[in-house]
């Protein structure tokens, strides 16, 4: 049981990000296979792999910033 509680402990938060275009317009999900972004900050999606940063990226021709949560 005390190992069990201790792997809990020892586990690091993955810091969340979400994606920003130049027009300060948040990703806000995938649709027919390409990003989609929103004025809306509210419809933000979070991010927590830079894998994910890469292919939004790749799907886009915005300039984009990581904004950390």
């Amino acid at each position: 049981m005390e190992l069990l509680l201790n792997k809990k402990i020892k586990q690091e938060s993955i810091p969340e990000f979400i994606v920003v275009n130049e027009y300060a317009q948040v990703f806000s999900g995938l649709q027919r296979g390409y990003p989609v972004f929103s004025d809306n900050w509210d419809e933000a999606r979070p991010l927590t792999r830079t894998e994910q940063f890469k292919k939004i990226q790749y799907g886009t021709s915005f300039n984009l910033e990581i904004h950390y949560v």
